[in-house]
């Protein structure tokens, strides 16, 4: 098993791709420690977990908007188990509107989620990795912090926050043997979609097109397997929205016609 004796850090663990992130690191070995919100799913994730694998499982209820959460679910999981080998920072959500209609608490809440908490999470697992001498941070990020596409300009906005954040503290982190990588899939079939309205209309138009989470949690748990001289620096899925991730650096004037007239699923036409 290739996680085995392996401590892995998961938020966002009680729903979607960060649940199935502890599936199958479960199945190769990881001992486990979730957080997330709703306390009983995670309880009723790690029962499971249990007795399928016999996987030891900490479970933290943890608000990641409160920096006081964040801190205690580091230090109870130093206290438990003495380290962190894996993080893996997933929890987040989306609002998809018009950039004009939103108000300033929802682009506080938002980034505040998906951005300062993952930030502020990586920084303190950073310094418990530091002595260690290894480890690695996953940062679960979007397509969306590559490609923005009208109506999604705050979620981008914090997607492309983590994957630049990413990647200066890959390069900080490198030298001491701590490894920094970014998952950037697009639509993913998960409860992400179920937010309201407006966000169960998009996932409706791109259906057809969207990822099993279990084929990207495969690809996730390969790299965090992965000796420290092989671990991927990003992972972007699908391979047609990768492409068209380099296309946009490469050829701005024809993204920008792309995406604003034949991949604007987010907006009726």
């Amino acid at each position: 098993m290739r996680l085995q004796g392996k401590v892995v850090m998961i938020t966002g663990a009680s729903s979607g791709i960060g649940r199935e992130i502890a599936r199958q690191a479960a199945a190769e070995g990881a001992t486990l420690v979730l957080a997330a919100r709703r306390f009983e799913l995670l309880s009723q994730l790690a029962t499971e977990l249990k007795a399928q694998y016999d996987t030891a499982t900490l479970c933290i209820a943890t608000d990641l908007t409160n920096p006081q959460d964040i801190e205690r679910l580091v230090a109870e999981t130093m206290a438990t188990y003495g380290r962190i080998d894996v993080l893996v920072s997933g929890a987040g959500y989306g609002l998809f509107k018009r950039a004009t209609q939103f108000s300033y608490s929802e682009i506080q809440d938002i980034f505040s989620l998906n951005t300062f908490a993952m930030m502020y999470l990586a920084q303190l697992v950073a310094i418990e990795m530091i002595p260690q001498g290894s480890g690695q941070i996953v940062f679960i990020a979007s397509i969306a912090g590559k490609i923005a596409t009208p109506s999604s300009s705050v979620y981008s906005a914090t997607k492309f926050a983590v994957i630049g954040y990413a990647n200066a503290l890959r390069l900080e982190l490198k030298p001491v043997g701590i490894q920094v990588t970014t998952v950037n899939p697009g639509p993913v079939d998960t409860e992400f979609f179920e937010r309201d309205a407006t966000t169960k209309q998009y996932y409706h138009r791109v259906k057809p097109f969207s990822l099993r989470p279990e084929y990207v949690v495969k690809r996730v748990v390969r790299a965090m397997a992965q000796s420290k001289w092989r671990t991927p620096r990003e992972i972007n899925l699908p391979m047609l929205l990768n492409a068209a991730s380099k296309l946009s650096t490469i050829f701005p004037n024809v993204s920008d016609y792309l995406t604003a007239n034949v991949f604007n699923f987010k907006e009726e036409s």
